[in-house]
């Protein structure tokens, strides 16, 4: 199949449900041909699981081929797209995981086993064939199919797999580190900063603060962040603290001054500006459309010049 250039991306965010640290979009409606025009990148983990058919998966400027029993397993905030092969239906099953909320869960009062967790989970995507990871497919397919049937107790059943599956994510980190060594020692030098602007994102955040944090310079700092998210540092940061302005909207009746104040922003017109710029309409009008069928808003990113 021949190589693509793609635009500039898109993101795509999903709201969880409440309670739960993994939403799935399965059935017949993702039997499709798949036309990647715009790469897209999300705000939770994503797992994909291919049932049938073949193509390519473009994963930022780079791409792999695909094929029935290909896992792609691909962090927030990468791009990427699937590219069905001429003439191929395909069956994708997806699954979006909270995983940063996961392990703050399972290790609420061990702040070491999180922080190494944190550390040592997959952060470059890969594809991988279920055959060669039996283990990870058949955890994988569990979570799909409590998803899927809605048992009594599927939470518990959910949480139970996440955690297996979590375990495995670091194995395979360990296995496949070495292939992606530009990304991963990249991603490494700023992973503290990401986890220090999830946790703080409501506080005033200076960039040079969040290079200190890293251990790097400011300059070096907003390089290698820009090759690895995709975003400036800024843009970033707003970019979270829309998607966390978002939640509230849609879990409870909050003033415009509350919402800036709870998620970062210093004046209502700082909020607003943001949420236009990054949503494409204000916080009322965003709200009353709520969510679309398929659990996610998909919005384009127009700070994303060049891309």
């Amino acid at each position: 199949m021949e190589e693509k250039k793609m635009p500039k991306e898109e993101f795509r965010y999903y709201e969880m449900p409440v309670g739960r640290y993994d939403l799935a979009l399965l059935g017949e409606k993702w039997i499709t041909t798949y036309c990647t025009e715009i790469q897209h990148f999300h705000n939770y983990f994503e797992v994909g699981f291919c049932h049938y058919g073949s193509g390519i998966v473009y994963l930022g400027e780079g791409y792999q081929p695909y094929q029935k029993g290909t896992i792609s397993l691909i962090p927030g905030n990468f791009p990427h797209g699937v590219h069905s092969a001429k003439g191929s239906t395909c069956f994708w099953e997806f699954l979006y995981i909270d995983l940063y909320g996961f392990i703050e869960k399972c290790y609420a009062k061990d702040p070491y086993a999180k922080a190494q967790t944190l550390q040592n989970i997959l952060n470059v995507p890969v594809l991988i064939a279920s055959e060669e990871y039996p283990m990870l497919s058949n955890v994988i397919t569990a979570i799909l199919e409590e998803n899927r049937e809605q048992r009594e107790w599927d939470r518990e059943a959910a949480n139970g797999y996440l955690y297996v599956f979590l375990q495995e994510l670091i194995r395979l980190n360990d296995s496949t580190s070495a292939g992606h060594a530009p990304y991963s020692a990249y991603a490494e030098k700023i992973r503290p900063a990401l986890l220090f602007i999830e946790e703080h994102y409501a506080e005033k955040l200076k960039i040079s603060e969040l290079a200190a944090i890293c251990h790097i310079s400011e300059t070096y700092f907003r390089r290698i962040f820009a090759e690895c998210i995709h975003l400036s540092p800024l843009e970033y940061i707003n970019n979270i603290r829309i998607q966390k302005a978002c939640r509230f909207l849609l879990k409870e009746d909050i003033s415009m001054h509350t919402l800036a104040w709870k998620v970062g922003f210093s004046s209502v017109s700082t909020l607003e500006r943001n949420f236009g710029k990054i949503v494409g309409e204000s916080p009322k009008q965003w709200k009353l459309k709520q969510r679309s069928e398929t659990g996610f808003v998909n919005y384009n990113i127009k700070a994303l010049k060049g891309w």
